[in-house]
């Protein structure tokens, strides 16, 4: 009878391993959508800035969608760091110390992951509901607030964003003007030119008798 092959024990660590890389790839896969969704959503901003440029700062869907822009760029901040951490955490020798703190950081990261895929719902949408709108604002601003003075400060930061996009706009928009730099000087009528000649020949023949008259004893 041959001998049975021993049995692989699989440690906590192993699990660790697994639970990590399944939240790399899914941070990596929302990174790449949530970057595409950003690209996407600063169009819309120019498109509704070209749309209303003397009304645009007062409209809550553009400031809701700029924040909106901060908020997906601060999630995606966060995932980065807490899949930092957790590699951190892993390469610790004594990782039974650290195990409950892993465990607790790869919630985390779910909730963040969580957090991200409710953003890929259409603005529009949570305009059209005003609990829902109320709800995803004060989200927003206690997210971005904690880097902030203030809320208030913040929304200054969003009126000079959005004038600094407006700027940007109207230098895409204004067309160049052509130079004259290189180009022959332009030239008279034959009309006016035969004109501007004769007009000098007088003038020579006016002060030529008042240079030959001899001066008075």
């Amino acid at each position: 009878m041959g001998q049975r092959g021993s049995k692989i024990k699989i440690t906590e660590q192993d699990k660790a391993v697994l639970q990590l890389k399944r939240s790399k790839d899914s941070i990596h896969r929302y990174t790449r959508r949530t970057n595409d969704l950003i690209a996407s959503e600063q169009q819309e901003l120019k498109a509704m800035i070209r749309a209303n440029p003397q009304t645009y700062k007062s409209n809550n869907k553009v400031r809701l969608l700029l924040k909106r822009v901060h908020y997906q760029e601060r999630l995606l901040d966060q995932a980065s760091d807490q899949l930092i951490n957790l590699e951190n955490m892993l390469a610790n020798i004594e990782f039974k110390l650290v195990e409950a703190k892993f465990l607790e950081g790869i919630q985390n990261g779910n909730k963040i992951l969580t957090k991200l895929n409710k953003e890929f719902v259409n603005v529009d949408e949570i305009m059209e509901d005003a609990a829902e709108q109320i709800a995803y604002q004060n989200e927003i601003d206690e997210t971005l607030a904690q880097n902030m003075v203030g809320v208030e400060s913040y929304e200054d930061e969003i009126d000079k964003e959005l004038e600094a996009m407006e700027n940007e706009l109207v230098g895409e928009m204004a067309p160049e003007m052509p130079t004259t730099e290189g180009l022959p000087a332009p030239q008279l009528p034959q009309r006016q030119q035969e004109q501007v000649a004769q007009s000098q020949q007088e003038e020579e023949v006016t002060e030529q008798p008042r240079q030959e008259a001899p001066l008075l004893a």
